[in-house]
């Protein structure tokens, strides 16, 4: 009981405020449709109400209120961030009452990152979600192993879904990363319950993106350290070891699903189809948002989350001509929604150059409080901005963006961190 008295997050959710950050975090995490819910007719659709909801929307009434009250020092970031927003509503809103729904649903979780900015700005918050994060992850560890054994191997989604399963566990992964360059003789019970929990989360998830977020996000983890020469072998090697062992788990999870790589680089196939995999299926979704943005290239089709039949089904034929080695069930449904692959191409396809340029700024002015932080801290907060913010960043190219999605949510407390962090460096420690 001692040792749980300890914990930061205990002594830190006896402020209401954040206790709701932490609240509507872990709801968000939960797929909206494993939520209990309220259906209220709205326009000619169904706008369902779960828990995650109302915890968001009170979290931003509650955000915006201190962040009115106190000045904040990332206006940038919210300027750039309420463009964004601002974007996917009104485009969502001239494509009906579903697409306004599901932009919506999208945008609320965008109160996790104002949260984040308004009510962490302590070093004791910051830790004490941290340890939120582990804590979540780990129980989502522990029924991925359950699932894991019952089914007698294969990659696992727990209750998030694979790609958000994989996008969550890298957050505490990179942290613990962060810590063991600061722990000169030994590694500490804090990075290895981080590195344990964010491992075994990636590992299993097994999502290809992810495992790109934890490459780039350990390289600059690397190039930071090197940079300020903090960078020793002690550490350097134990996050090689588990980048290594993180990699070697996803591969053999997911080694029926790089057939792409063989058709590019082995030998040709022998018969159609042979190399059909998952990544194969992307590359036809790709192809067909290229199409879409390249008829839409200025706003593209607006926001819809998934795209309704009347806006790719021309491109079908085009695309079964392009990858006639491809099966069926590899091409969207004529008849059902497109669902976006990638964050990337999604914003290209649905929101055309204009929500590009407002994706690259929202992510530039992230990268300034990066180096801000960089430049400021002397310990773990010189480096964690930067890499969340590229493990993040390889994340999103794994799955779309969608309200009720935990690699959203991931998506938007992350940019709240990484904004949030450089107003903690001049706090005594």
């Amino acid at each position: 009981m001692a040792a749980l008295r300890q914990i930061e997050l205990w002594r830190q959710l006896r402020a209401p405020a954040f206790a709701l950050l932490v609240v509507a975090a872990g709801l968000s995490f939960v797929r909206a449709r494993d939520q209990p819910s309220v259906d209220v007719g709205l326009a000619g659709t169904t706008l369902s109400i779960v828990p995650g909801d109302v915890a968001l929307v009170a979290l931003g009434i509650v955000a915006l209120v201190v962040l009115t009250r106190e000045p904040i020092g990332a206006r940038a970031v919210v300027i750039a961030a309420a463009a964004f927003c601002a974007l996917v509503l009104v485009t969502g809103a001239a494509n009906g009452a579903t697409a306004f729904v599901s932009a919506g649903k999208f945008v609320e979780l965008a109160a996790l990152g104002l949260g984040a900015l308004a009510l962490v700005r302590t070093r004791g918050r910051l830790e004490a979600l941290v340890e939120f994060l582990i804590a979540f992850t780990a129980v989502a560890d522990v029924y991925a192993l359950v699932e894991f054994i019952r089914a007698g191997g294969g990659r696992q989604p727990s209750f998030l879904g694979e790609h958000d399963f994989a996008a969550l566990a890298t957050m505490p992964l990179v942290y613990g990363l962060v810590l063991l360059f600061e722990q000169r003789t030994h590694i500490g019970r804090r990075a290895a319950a981080a590195i344990v929990t964010g491992a075994v989360g990636v590992a299993l998830g097994a999502a290809l993106a992810s495992l790109l977020g934890l490459y780039v996000g350990a390289f600059v983890l690397l190039v930071l350290t090197l940079r300020h020469r903090a960078l020793r072998a002690r550490p350097g090697l134990t996050s090689v070891a588990v980048v290594a062992a993180v990699t070697t788990v996803t591969l053999l999870l997911r080694s029926g699903d790089l057939g792409f790589l063989q058709q590019w680089f082995g030998k040709p196939a022998e018969r159609p189809g042979q190399y059909a995999a998952s990544w194969s299926q992307r590359i036809v979704y790709s192809y067909i948002g290229g199409r879409i943005f390249l008829d839409h290239p200025l706003l593209g089709t607006g926001w819809y989350g998934e795209l309704p039949p009347s806006e790719f089904t021309r491109y079908l034929p085009d695309a079964r001509r392009r990858f006639p080695d491809q099966p069926a069930h590899y091409f969207p449904p004529p008849d059902r929604r497109f669902i976006p692959q990638q964050a990337y191409d999604e914003v290209l396809y649905e929101l055309g150059l204009v929500g590009a340029a407002l994706l690259i700024a929202l992510a530039a002015t992230l990268v300034a409080r990066c180096v801000n932080a960089a430049r400021r801290a002397r310990d773990r907060l010189r480096y964690l901005p930067s890499v969340w913010l590229a493990a993040a960043g390889g994340a999103l190219a794994g799955s779309g963006l969608f309200g009720g999605s935990a690699l959203a949510a991931v998506a938007w407390l992350t940019a709240g961190l990484v904004a949030v962090i450089p107003l903690l460096v001049v706090e005594p420690r």
